[in-house]
C-alpha cells in the first residue's frame, strides 16, 4: 500500500451518552450541529450497542477487540471495586498492534479508565495528553469527570445524592480552556498539526463527559429551561415482574433519596437534565472543532471518524441512576456514527446490530488496507464496518450478544440478545426477562414468564446459547447447558415466592 492509500483515523468518544439525546438520532431539543453534521456524512447506525455498560470493561472491548471474558476486565479499574484493575498483561490492544505492524502515529487524549492511568502513559501509544498534575489534573490522575477541584462550585442544582456516588450538579468556575473535555478536544487537534505529514495518524478523543458529575463552566452557562424538558415514560417503573436486584437497587436507591415526593423528584430531574443536556451541547462544540481543524488542513476527506460512547445513561429511567446490573436500552444502545474515508459511497442508516469491537476491526481495516488482520495472534470478536460502505452491504450478524459481570454491589452474571424487535436477558441468579420492544419501547412489561410468549421466548434462548458458544464464552455455556430445562420452571410459583420480599419492601 503506498503513502496515498494511507488513510487516517479518528475515534471521538462519549462516556456515558444515551443515543437519544442527539439530533440525528431524533432528540429535538439538545443541540448537536456539528455532530448531526458528521452524521450527514456518514453511516448512521440505529442498533449500535456496547458488549457491557460499565466503563472499564467497555472500554477495553473498544482497545482490544474482545468481550470482557476473552480481556478479563470484568469491572471499573478502580481501588474500592472487586476483580483486576489492571488489564492481563498479555491481552494487546490496538496502540500495540499498531505500533508492531503498522507506521501510523498514534495517539490518545482524554478519559483512560482502561487501569490506572499510568497504564497508558506506559503504553505504546506515541503520545498522551500531559501527565503533569498541572496541565491536565483530571487526567494526569482520574477519570477526568469535572469536580469541585477544577474551582468554585457557582450554581448547585438540585439536591446532592448520598451513597456511594455524591454527585453533585450545577456550574463550575473554571476557563473553558481547562475543561476536560475541551483539553481532550484541544490535545487532539495539537497532535494532528504536529503528526508527520508523510506517516498516517490513529488518534482517540475520549471525552469524560456526559457522565455525571453534571458541571459545566460558569462561563458556558446552563443553557436549557428545566420547564421544557419533557421525562421519560418509564422513571416510576414499578418493576412488577421483575427480577429481585432491581427491586433491591430501586429500594436503595430511594433510600438514598429520602422521603422525597414524586413531584419534588421531577423538578429536581429536569434541573439536572438542564445541565447534563448544556454539557451535551458543549461537547457538541468540542467535536465541531476537531473537524472543522480536520476540514482547515486538507485532512477531513482522507480520514476514517467515528464518534460512539462506551455505554449510556439511565438518568432516572425505570428509577435507576447512571448504570448497573440490568440490560435495558438507555445504557445498552450507543450512537455509532461512522465516516469513512475518501472514495466511499456509504450507506446512509442501518438497522443491522453492531457493537463497539466492529469499531476496533474497522480501524484495523482501514490501518492495514483492507487486509484481514488480527491483534498480534489475538482474533477479533468484531466485524469491519466498512461492509457498509457499499451500496448493498452484506452483514451476517443478525442479533448483539452482550454481558454484564458485576460492579461495586459485587457479582452478578447477566447476559443478553437483542435484534432490536425483541430483547431476552438471561440473569444466571435471578428472574429472567423478555421484551417486546416494538410494542414496549420503555422495557415495561416482563414477557419471560408469560405463557402466551413461550415460542419467542424458546426462539430467543436458542439465539443466545448460539452466541455464548459462537463468542467461546465458557461460564455462559456451562450456565445455559445446565439451565437447559427452564421451562418447566413453575413460573408463577417462582413469582408467589418472591412476593414476600416485594410486599416487605
Amino acid at each position: 500500500m503506498n503513502k496515498a492509500d494511507k488513510k487516517n483515523v479518528l475515534v471521538m468518544f462519549c462516556d456515558q451518552l444515551r443515543v437519544d439525546l442527539l439530533g440525528c438520532y431524533g432528540n429535538t431539543l439538545i443541540r448537536t450541529p456539528n455532530i448531526d453534521a458528521l452524521a450527514a456524512d456518514s453511516v448512521v447506525f440505529n442498533n449500535a450497542f456496547t458488549p457491557t455498560a460499565i466503563c472499564s470493561p467497555a472500554r477495553a472491548s473498544l482497545m482490544t477487540g474482545l468481550y470482557a471474558h476473552k480481556h478479563n476486565m470484568f469491572n471499573n479499574s478502580t481501588k474500592r471495586y472487586s476483580y483486576c484493575r489492571h488489564l492481563p498483561s498479555d491481552v494487546n490492544m490496538i496502540q500495540d498492534w499498531a505500533d508492531e505492524a503498522t507506521d501510523y502515529q498514534t495517539g490518545y487524549f482524554g478519559k483512560w479508565h482502561i487501569g490506572p492511568t499510568t497504564d497508558l502513559f506506559s503504553s505504546s501509544f506515541h503520545r498522551t495528553h500531559p501527565q503533569s498534575g498541572e496541565d491536565a489534573p483530571l487526567f494526569a490522575s482520574g477519570h477526568g469527570h469535572p469536580n469541585e477541584s477544577l474551582g468554585e462550585l457557582t450554581k448547585e442544582i438540585g439536591e446532592r445524592t448520598i451513597g456511594p456516588s455524591g454527585k453533585l450538579t450545577g456550574t463550575v468556575k473554571v476557563p473553558m480552556q481547562d475543561f476536560p473535555d475541551v483539553q481532550a478536544g484541544r490535545y487532539t487537534r495539537e497532535f494532528i498539526g504536529d503528526c508527520d505529514p508523510d506517516r498516517p495518524f490513529l488518534a482517540f478523543c475520549s471525552f469524560p463527559g456526559p457522565h455525571s458529575p453534571w458541571l459545566v463552566p460558569e462561563e458556558y452557562g446552563i443553557r436549557y429551561d428545566p420547564e421544557e424538558i419533557p421525562l421519560w415514560d418509564n422513571r416510576n417503573d414499578t418493576l412488577e415482574g421483575k427480577p429481585i436486584n432491581q427491586h433491591k437497587l430501586q429500594i436503595l436507591s430511594k433510600k438514598n433519596r429520602g422521603n422525597v415526593p414524586l413531584q419534588v423528584q421531577d423538578e429536581s430531574l429536569r434541573q439536572k437534565l438542564s445541565v447534563c443536556f448544556s454539557y451535551i451541547e458543549l461537547i457538541d462544540q468540542c467535536v465541531g472543532e476537531v473537524v472543522d481543524y480536520l476540514k482547515r488542513e486538507e485532512l477531513y476527506e482522507n480520514t476514517a471518524i467515528f464518534f460512539t460512547a462506551d455505554h449510556g445513561d439511565m438518568a432516572n429511567s425505570h428509577g435507576f441512576p447512571s448504570k448497573g446490573s440490568y440490560m435495558y436500552d438507555e445504557i445498552y444502545r450507543i450512537p455509532l456514527i461512522f465516516k469513512p474515508a475518501a472514495g466511499s459511497a456509504p450507506h446512509k442508516r442501518v438497522n443491522e446490530p453492531v457493537h463497539l469491537m466492529d469499531v476496533t476491526a474497522t480501524c484495523m481495516d482501514v490501518m492495514a488496507g483492507g487486509e484481514q488482520v488480527d491483534m498480534i495472534g489475538q482474533p477479533l470478536q468484531g466485524r469491519s464496518l466498512r461492509a457498509f460502505e457499499a451500496d448493498k452491504p452484506h452483514w451476517e450478524r443478525k442479533v448483539h450478544y452482550a454481558q454484564y459481570h458485576g460492579d461495586w454491589y459485587g457479582h452478578y452474571s447477566v447476559r443478553m440478545v437483542t435484534d432490536g424487535r425483541w430483547k431476552l436477558v438471561w440473569n444466571f441468579s435471578d428472574l429472567c426477562e423478555l421484551y417486546d420492544l416494538e410494542n414496549d419501547p420503555n422495557e415495561l412489561r416482563n414477557l419471560f414468564y408469560d405463557p402466551a410468549y413461550r415460542e419467542t421466548r424458546d426462539h430467543y434462548f436458542s439465539l443466545l446459547a448460539g452466541e455464548a458458544e459462537r463468542n467461546e464464552d465458557g461460564q455462559a455455556m456451562k450456565f445455559l447447558n445446565e439451565s437447559s430445562n427452564y421451562g418447566e420452571v413453575e413460573d408463577q410459583a417462582l413469582t408467589n415466592a418472591l412476593q414476600g420480599f416485594f410486599d416487605k419492601n
